[in-house]
């Protein structure tokens, strides 16, 4: 509850340290987004984040799995940032 906040630049890379699969929406403006992933990321600095993941099969996703951020334009005021896993290969 501390108002001492700064901002920090990050990597924008991290590990999934849990998730779960969102099935049913929790409203009706959410229908046609189940099945997705709502994961805790482990940024490299440190911090840990709430955030959806994209990208890939809600079956696939692991914990320990190497994800990167993407930003989703929600509206011109509003981005949010959500992960996908890190591409390999």
């Amino acid at each position: 509850m501390s108002k001492n906040l700064d901002w920090v630049c990050s990597s924008g890379r991290g590990t999934i340290r849990t998730f779960t699969v969102i099935r049913h929406p929790v409203s009706k403006a959410y229908a046609d987004e189940v099945p997705y992933v709502l994961a805790l990321i482990q940024l490299e600095e440190g911090p840990t984040m709430m955030s959806s993941l994209l990208a890939c099969d809600p079956e696939d996703v692991a914990i320990g799995t190497a994800v990167e951020v993407v930003f989703e334009q929600w509206s011109e005021a509003i981005t949010m940032p959500k992960f996908q896993p890190v591409a390999t290969g």
